[in-house]
Formats: structure tokens, C-alpha cells, sequence
């Protein structure tokens, strides 16, 4: 052996090295990829928690590795799962996060009828040639920029293998090719079962920057119509006849108004990656007007019952209406209306006597005999301006005695 056969060997160990995946030290890493993650990290598109653990940074061999790696449980706010756990960059996080919410969700509540509870993940970072080819070029997973996704789990417990699902049923074929249809709208490429031998069994998706802006999405997306939504229909109720209502006065409906779904904002993965692909936008929605108000009762009137007044009271028993009021009482000053008395007359004042008249008994002028003897004086003041006359009596306060005679008591009628 010369002494030129070391040499040899250590010269072939460093090309086996320089043409291996992780290239053992003889490559840098690319400093778009360290940008991106600031900038990932910068825009809050992943925010550390319970299922986001920040891990330390991981460099080597050779270019492999990221300077912001997380350990990913869940995605979804924590609502989907990833089994098992893996190692990601900012980057490609955030756009598997979005994926599943605003992709494979709607897919599978439209063709499976359940959400998604977990998705299995088949490689996430590994330090290693595309394919697993060592000799080849260097993967995306050795930067933490690609997921490599084999099946979904439903909320009811079915596993929906992308290798038996890629042509199983109507239901699960129909979910896998809207996935694969949707996730070539955010990545720069994605891979599936047919794009070739190495992706038969699981879809690929990555953030790779390939060159003059262009994406890879093979096979070429040809997702199915999503079935109708089934819809029951309202039981048919015959309407008892009614009676003609009246008609009610016009009611004011608004007039159904537009809903469309608010515009996307730019992110800043518009300048990394030329912007994701915008998603169609849902067709615009017609509010449903307010339903109408019932017809208006007409107004009930209030029966009313007739007013009847209560008859007078007879007069108490035992009084001879002869000597009720007695008969010599003065038929002019009776009192109008009274109970067992004269009919009621209209009330007229007496005539005055002329002042000028001779009186009686010598009595001054003005003055006369009242009923029980007593006399009485009528002053009569007059009102030139209006001509209505006065008049004011006075009495001298001389008691007597009562000429009305008082009833007889009967025993028990007290």
C-alpha cells in the first residue's frame, strides 16, 4: 500500500459527505429562511402556548436546522390534534394552522358530516435528501418547512387514510381531493397520491421558494362537487276555516340587504412567498326578511248596561197621607218633590207685595205674617245694571212651637 492510499480514502469520504442530505457542514443555509422566520415571528402567525412549545434553536449538520423551531401538539387553537407531535418552523406552521381552519374543516362537515379531531403527521423536520434519497437534493423537512399529512381522524372516530381514501368511497375521495385542492391555494407545493411512486400513501405539502415564483400541485387538482345538504321538508298542516279577519293597516318590512364576507387583509407572506393563492369567496347571502306581523283584532266594544234608577221610597207605615205634611200648612211654601206631598212645582219666586201697600196688624212696610205667626221682613234690593232682584229675610228669633203633630210610635217598628 503507498502512502498515498490514506489520502485517497479521506478524499472519497468528503465527496460521499458533500453529495449526502445534510451535506456535513460543506453547505450554508439559504438567509431567506432565517428572514422568514423573523418575520413569522414578527406578525404573531404563531403565538407560544401549551400546544406551541418554543424549542432552542437547531443548527446542523451541515445546512439543516432553524434558528425558531417549535414543537407542535395541535392545531386549531388546539382543537386538532397532531399525532405524533412535530418539529416546525414559524413559517409553515401558521399556514398548515389556516389550512386546517379555513380547508379541511368546511371539507369534512360537507362530506363526512364530523369535524376533524386529529390529523396524522408521517415526517416534519429530518435532516435528509428529498424522498430519503441521501445522494439527492436537500428536503424541505431539513429545514422544518414541510408536513408530510398520512390520514384525519373524525370527531366520531373514523380514521380517513389518504392511501385507502385517494380512491375509496365517494365520500372520502371527495374529502381528500378538496383538501388537496385547497392546500394547493397556500403552499408552493404539494405533492399526492399519483404526483409519483414516493407520495402514494400521504400528501406533502411545503414553503419552498422555487424559482421565477412558480408552484408544484400534482396530480392537478380536479376536486368534486360537494354533496347537497339534506333538508327535511315541513309537515303539510290543513288550516281550520276561520272567520274573514279585518283588514289590517300595512306593515313596514326593510328591504332585504346584501351580506357578503369581509376582505382579506394582506399578510406579510405577500412578500415571502409571493402571496397565497386567495381563496374563493363564499357567494353573497340574502338576509331573510322579518316575518310579518299578524293581522290587527278589531276593537271590542264593551257592552253596557242600561242605567235604571231605583224608585223612591214609599212613606213610613202608619202615616195617613192626609195628615202628611198637615193641612194647614201653606201649599206655596211646601217644599217642591217632597215624599207624600204635593207634586213638585217650577220654582218661581213669590211675588213681592208692593211696597206701597197698606200692612196689617200695623206692621211696618216691608214686613208680613210668616206661617207660624211669626213676621217676617222682605228687603228687595235691586241691580240697575242687570235688573235682577234681591231678596233678604230676616226672622225675629222668637222660638215656637211646632204645629206639624209627630207620629205615633207603634211597638217593634222603632
Amino acid at each position: 500500500m503507498s502512502r498515498d492510499t490514506p489520502r485517497i480514502f479521506l478524499a472519497l469520504l468528503l465527496l460521499a459527505g458533500a453529495l449526502s442530505g445534510c451535506r456535513f457542514g460543506l453547505e450554508e443555509r439559504d438567509s431567506w429562511r432565517s428572514q422568514a422566520e423573523e418575520q413569522c415571528l414578527a406578525a404573531k402567525g404563531v403565538v407560544p402556548s401549551v400546544f406551541m412549545e418554543p424549542l432552542p434553536a437547531v443548527q446542523g449538520p451541515g445546512a439543516c436546522g432553524m434558528d425558531h423551531p417549535f414543537r407542535v401538539s395541535a392545531l386549531a387553537q388546539g382543537n386538532v390534534v397532531l399525532e405524533p407531535a412535530g418539529k416546525l418552523a414559524c413559517p409553515v406552521i401558521y399556514q398548515v394552522d389556516m389550512w386546517v381552519q379555513d380547508v379541511v374543516q368546511p371539507a369534512a362537515l360537507a362530506w363526512l358530516g364530523q369535524p376533524i379531531v386529529a390529523i396524522s403527521q408521517m415526517s416534519a423536520y429530518s435532516c435528509r435528501g428529498m424522498n430519503g434519497d441521501p445522494n439527492a437534493k436537500i428536503s424541505e423537512h431539513a429545514f422544518g418547512n414541510a408536513l408530510d399529512i398520512g390520514g384525519f381522524r373524525t370527531a366520531d372516530g373514523r380514521w380517513i387514510s389518504v392511501k385507502n381514501g385517494w380512491k375509496g368511497t365517494p365520500e372520502e375521495r371527495g374529502f381528500l381531493l378538496q383538501v388537496q385542492a385547497g392546500a394547493c391555494e397556500r403552499f408552493t407545493t404539494v405533492l399526492a397520491p399519483g404526483s409519483n411512486i414516493f407520495h402514494y400513501d400521504h400528501i406533502h405539502v411545503d414553503l419552498m421558494r422555487h424559482a421565477k415564483g412558480r408552484t408544484i400541485c400534482k396530480p392537478a387538482p380536479r376536486p368534486m362537487p360537494a354533496p347537497p345538504m339534506p333538508t327535511k321538508a315541513p309537515p303539510m298542516v290543513s288550516a281550520a276555516p276561520t272567520a274573514p279577519a279585518a283588514e289590517a293597516a300595512p306593515v313596514y318590512a326593510p328591504a332585504p340587504q346584501q351580506v357578503s364576507a369581509p376582505a382579506e387583509q394582506p399578510s406579510f407572506f405577500s412578500t415571502l412567498f409571493g402571496g397565497p393563492r386567495a381563496a374563493p369567496q363564499p357567494a353573497p347571502v340574502e338576509a331573510e326578511p322579518p316575518p310579518p306581523l299578524p293581522p290587527a283584532l278589531p276593537p271590542v266594544e264593551a257592552a253596557r248596561a242600561p242605567i235604571i234608577a231605583s224608585p223612591a221610597p214609599p212613606p213610613p207605615a202608619g202615616y195617613p197621607p192626609s195628615s202628611y205634611p198637615p193641612s194647614n200648612y201653606p201649599p206655596s211654601n211646601y217644599p217642591p218633590g217632597a215624599v207624600g206631598g204635593a207634586p213638585a212645582r217650577a220654582s218661581a219666586p213669590p211675588p213681592a207685595p208692593p211696597p206701597s201697600a197698606p200692612q196689617k196688624g200695623g206692621l211696618p212696610p216691608g214686613w208680613q205674617v210668616g206661617p207660624q205667626g211669626i213676621p217676617v221682613s222682605s228687603a228687595a234690593s235691586s241691580n240697575p245694571e242687570t235688573g235682577s232682584i234681591k231678596r233678604k229675610y230676616y226672622a225675629a228669633p222668637i222660638p215656637q212651637p211646632s204645629t206639624i203633630p209627630l207620629p205615633k210610635a207603634k211597638a217593634g217598628e222603632d
